[in-house]
């Protein structure tokens, strides 16, 4: 019997950023630390701390583990929020709000995959901003739930076939904490040079 794959929630923004990080980091296990991720540590220990809280009228639980058996995805919430009647991811982030698709791309993965465990609806979810001390509120539509499902499945297809896609380099290769191991830029230079 063949062992089932989940895709970690994470991989969903890591494909959106760059399609060959999935591979690098997810089917290889390479992983390299730099000021961006370290920052990003930091930042997260209060959400990554296992605790409930209390503010004003929400309740805050922290590191919640999910996972969904349907689309085959698996990770955790930095918070969920209970509000009212309604519960929702939030997600931390280390930059400043802007319209991500990647982050966007990983709070509906987290959203279908509270659904799925506590067999309900979830309209939206925020991401909070470390760097801009924002807060933005993202509504789950059926685009953005599509768009999540075709990453989740792209994202499948090359952990499960140990897919190999294309390195280009681009202005995101920058700031990304695997450019010494990718080397986008010098293969970039090779194949143009062939």
């Amino acid at each position: 019997m063949q062992q089932r794959v989940y895709a970690p929630l994470s991989a969903l923004n890591a494909y959106n950023y760059c399609p060959h990080r999935v591979y690098l980091e997810f089917v290889c296990g390479q992983w390299k630390d730099n000021d961006h991720t370290i920052k990003g540590i930091l930042n997260h220990e209060r959400a990554h701390s296992g605790e409930k809280r209390y503010d004003g009228n929400r309740i805050q639980t922290t590191q919640v583990y999910i996972k969904s058996d349907r689309y085959q995805l698996v990770g955790k919430v930095d918070i969920v929020e209970e509000k009212e009647d309604e519960i929702y991811p939030v997600e931390y982030k280390k930059g400043k709000a802007g319209q991500w698709t990647n982050d966007h791309l990983q709070l509906c993965a987290q959203a279908i995959c509270l659904e799925e465990q506590l067999e309900l609806e979830i309209e939206k979810g925020y991401l909070w901003y470390f760097n801009s001390r924002s807060r933005e509120e993202v509504y789950f539509d059926q685009e953005l739930r599509d768009e999540t499902i075709w990453t989740a499945k792209k994202v499948l297809n090359i952990m499960k076939n140990n897919l190999i896609p294309p390195k280009e380099y681009t202005s995101r290769c920058k700031g990304c904490s695997l450019q010494d191991i990718c080397l986008p830029q010098e293969i970039s230079k090779l194949n143009k040079d062939m």
